[in-house]
C-alpha cells in the first residue's frame, strides 16, 4: 500500500510544483487526472515486480491499469469531438506515443495469459524478458507524451524530474532486486480507490478559484 501511494504521490506532486491551482476546466482536468492514475499504477506494477511475485494479483492489477488508462482515453474520444483530429495522421508526436503506449500496454497484459503467452514465446524466460522490455517502452512512450504535451509540466525541471522518476523505475531493477519480497503488490479494488482519491484531488485543486 505504502509503495503504491508513494507512486500516485510522486507523479501527483511533480504535477503541482509550479503553478498548482492552473487547470484547463473540470472536464479536461479529471480526464488528465486519470491518465496519471494509470501512468501511477504502471510505475507499482514495474516496481513490484521481483522473485517473490504475486502472478494472479500481478494480473489483475494489470487489468485495473488497463482499463484506467481505457477510461482516460475514451473520456476525451465520447466527451470532446476535437480530440479525434489528435488520433489522425499529423497529430502531434506525443500523442502517438500515448497512443503506441495504450497498445503495448494491452499487448503485454493480454499476452502474458495463459495459453496466448506460448503462442507468442517459446518458453517463459523468452516471455519474461519480452514482458519487461515492452513495459519499459510503454513506460518510455507514457513519459513522453505526458512530458512534451506540456499540459501539467510546464517547467524544464519537472519534465526532467518526471523523466527522472520514471527513468528510475523502469530501469532500477537491481535496486528492486535488493527489496525482493517487500514490495507486495495491492489489490484491484485499493488501487482503484487510490486512483479515484487522487484523480478527485487533482481535479478539485486545479479547478479552485483563483
Amino acid at each position: 500500500m505504502r509503495v503504491l501511494l508513494a507512486s500516485f504521490a510522486a507523479v501527483f506532486l511533480l504535477t503541482f510544483i509550479a503553478n498548482p491551482t492552473r487547470g484547463a476546466g473540470w472536464f479536461w482536468d479529471a480526464g488528465n487526472a486519470l491518465g496519471f492514475a494509470a501512468f501511477a499504477g504502471l510505475l507499482h506494477l514495474t516496481m513490484t515486480s521481483n522473485g517473490r511475485l504475486d502472478v494472479r494479483a500481478h494480473q489483475s492489477l494489470g487489468y485495473g491499469v488497463l482499463f484506467v488508462a481505457l477510461a482516460h482515453v475514451f473520456w476525451f474520444m465520447l466527451g470532446d469531438g476535437a480530440v479525434v483530429e489528435f488520433l489522425k495522421v499529423g497529430a502531434p508526436d506525443y500523442m502517438w506515443h500515448g497512443i503506441v503506449s495504450f497498445i503495448l500496454l494491452g499487448y503485454i497484459i493480454t499476452v502474458a495469459l495463459v495459453p496466448d503467452r506460448f503462442r507468442v514465446h517459446r518458453d517463459y524466460a523468452s516471455f519474461r524478458y519480452w514482458h519487461r522490455v515492452l513495459a519499459v517502452i510503454a513506460i518510455g512512450t507514457a513519459t513522453y507524451h505526458i512530458v512534451v504535451s506540456n499540459f501539467y509540466l510546464g517547467t524544464w525541471y519537472q519534465g526532467v524530474l518526471f523523466a527522472g522518476l520514471a527513468g528510475t523505475v523502469a530501469f532500477g531493477r537491481s535496486f528492486r532486486a535488493t527489496l525482493r519480497g517487500r514490495l507486495p503488490v495491492v489489490g484491484i479494488a485499493v488501487f482503484a480507490a487510490v486512483s479515484l482519491v487522487f484523480a478527485a484531488a487533482f481535479t478539485v485543486v486545479r479547478n479552485l478559484p483563483a
